[in-house]
Order: C-alpha cells, then sequence, then structure tokens
C-alpha cells in the first residue's frame, strides 16, 4: 500500500472519529470505540512507519531545527509525525467532549473547539479553556482543586 493511500486513510479515520464524537459525544460507545479500536490501531500505524522513517540509520535528531528537518526528510517519518498529530488532537478532541458534558457545556459551544482542535490543535484546547473559564465563571485552574473536598 502506498504512503498516499494510508495517508488518505489515516486522514478519513480521523475525520470520520471527529464527526462521531461531535454528534455522539455523550455516549459511551464512541469513547470505548475510540480507545478500544482507533487508538490502537493508529498507535500501530505510527509505530510502523516511526521505525521505518527514522529507525535505523536516519540522520538528525531533536536537538536542533535543522536536525528536526533533516529527521523528518524521509516521507514515512513525515508520515509518522502526521497520524502522531491527528492521534494526539482526536484525544485531546475526546477530553474536551467528555469534560463539556460532565461540566454541561452545549454542544453548539463546543462545536467551534472541537474544529480548531482538529485544524489546529492547541488552538481548540485554549478556545475550550476559555468557554469552560465563562461557562463556570472561574479563570483556568488546576485540574485537581474540583475533585477537593471543602
Amino acid at each position: 500500500m502506498g504512503l498516499e493511500i494510508v495517508f488518505s486513510i489515516a486522514n478519513s479515520t480521523a475525520l470520520i472519529c471527529w464527526l462521531f464524537l461531535f454528534v455522539f459525544y455523550q455516549k459511551r460507545w464512541v469513547y470505548r470505540g475510540l480507545f478500544s479500536i482507533v487508538f490502537p490501531l493508529m498507535a500501530f500505524l505510527y509505530l510502523f512507519f516511526i521505525l521505518r522513517g527514522i529507525g535505523g540509520e536516519s540522520r538528525g535528531g531533536f536537538d536542533s531545527l535543522a536536525n528536526v528537518k533533516l529527521l523528518f526528510s524521509v516521507d514515512e517519518a513525515v508520515l509518522a509525525g502526521w497520524i502522531h498529530y491527528l492521534v494526539f488532537d482526536l484525544f485531546v478532541g475526546m477530553w474536551i467532549s467528555q469534560d463539556a458534558d460532565k461540566k454541561g457545556v452545549h454542544r453548539w459551544m463546543l462545536l467551534p473547539c472541537l474544529l480548531l482542535t482538529f485544524m489546529l490543535g492547541p488552538a481548540g484546547l485554549l478556545l475550550y479553556f476559555l468557554i469552560r473559564s465563562g461557562f463556570n465563571r472561574k479563570l483556568i485552574q488546576d485540574p485537581y482543586a474540583e475533585n477537593l473536598v471543602h
């Protein structure tokens, strides 16, 4: 299977997962399916391509921008990096959706957060934190603070 086909399948899978996450974010089966099927498959796909792309006699490293560019000069490594982004952004989207459901944040307020997380990762998480802060009338704070007994 060619790299372009794998890229298209990974993108399509991520898009379908995001649609399910938005439409069915209050259903537990969505999270079970994502955690038990999609994440393991995408993780194995990532491992396969990262080992092919930067395994063995690869050049480059993570100590400078130039070395990172060199490290990702192999198509398989770039594909692995893209799958990495898809999986982690989806995980963040799942966390946002679960948290929004617990906090009672309306689905339509959730939509821009999920879209931004899908497209721009951290920007969507930041937007959700801002909406959540306004919704709770509290500034962003320690995530464990709400679990403390007063």
